[in-house]
């Protein structure tokens, strides 16, 4: 498979002026020879601190139909490129949420609808003032250019801090994990910024135990007070860092996906195949059963 992670800067609450920005990223991807998946980073439409300015943000799905035509306008989205881009979701039943999309050059409908599970609100995060959790997990299989098929699947941000979310997709069988974020960037930590050091420990730790490809896309600029420090990057089956964006900086990372490497990961490490469903949802279920709530 071929990828592309376009690490880019949002305009807060300015969606004429994050469609550029897409299609400026769609254009410098075909520019490259196209790929078969263009990863953007959480609320990439919106931006991400948008407080009360959300209510002029959000889209229903006519709304998001015509972004979706204005992305893909000129050929930007052929019919062999999947595109997964986030914004606010306004449903049918009248919540918000933060969403992520995957959709297919040439298509109406998204081919995977995630709204964000885990919607954090500590410290400086307070997205559950404003948005409702998503209720579900799930993964969908693409086909590339070249005929090969993967099963994708979705995390945004602080769903990847859950290791039962992870658990979940790999019981979904998912060959790549899409995670997209809007991390801020806090800390250092010898040459690396602390928030970057949690996020990789994460991210290959988890690929190396689903024995999956990982890709991660975050954002870089400014709102407010904080910062994203973009670091997009990919790690393989084994858990390696593959390939990395650099910090601060907007960036397209580009690179090629092996499906053969999951195979033999998992045949090197058969943590997948020897994973007990039954004692494990069993053990859950016991487990929360006998849990007291404060």
């Amino acid at each position: 498979m071929r990828i592309a992670l376009a690490q880019i800067d949002c305009r807060l609450g300015n969606l004429p002026a994050n469609i550029a920005t897409h299609r400026a990223s769609l254009t410098a991807v075909q520019a490259e020879g196209g790929a078969d998946l263009v990863l953007f980073p959480e609320l990439s439409l919106t931006g991400y601190r948008l407080r009360s300015n959300i209510y002029r943000a959000m889209q229903d799905d006519a709304a998001f139909a015509q972004t979706w035509r204005a992305l893909g306008a000129d050929g930007l989205l052929p019919p062999t490129t999947c595109a997964a881009v986030g914004y606010v979701e306004l449903s049918p039943q009248a919540a918000l949420h933060n969403t992520t999309v995957l959709l297919r050059g040439g298509d109406d409908a998204p081919l995977l609808r995630h709204r964000k599970v885990y919607l954090p609100t500590y410290g400086m995060f307070e997205e559950e003032r404003y948005m409702r959790s998503g209720n579900t997990f799930r993964a969908i299989d693409l086909t590339t250019a070249g005929g090969e098929h993967w099963r994708v699947g979705v995390l945004c941000c602080e769903d990847a801090w859950h290791t039962s979310a992870w658990l979940v997709q790999q019981a979904r069988g998912v060959d790549l994990l899409l995670v997209n974020s809007a991390s801020p960037g806090r800390g250092v930590d010898s040459d690396r910024l602390g928030s970057q050091k949690s996020w990789y420990g994460i991210l290959s730790t988890h690929a190396e135990l689903l024995g999956c490809w990982v890709a991660y896309c975050n954002r870089v600029g400014f709102e407010d007070d904080i910062h994203f420090w973009g670091g997009s990057a990919i790690f393989a089956p084994t858990g390696e860092l593959t390939a990395e964006a650099p910090l601060m900086d907007a960036a397209l990372l580009l690179a090629t996906l092996d499906k053969r490497s999951i195979a033999t990961a998992r045949i090197m490490t058969p943590i997948v195949a020897d994973e007990n469903w039954d004692l494990t949802l069993r053990e859950l279920g016991q487990a929360v059963g006998e849990r007291e709530y404060e």
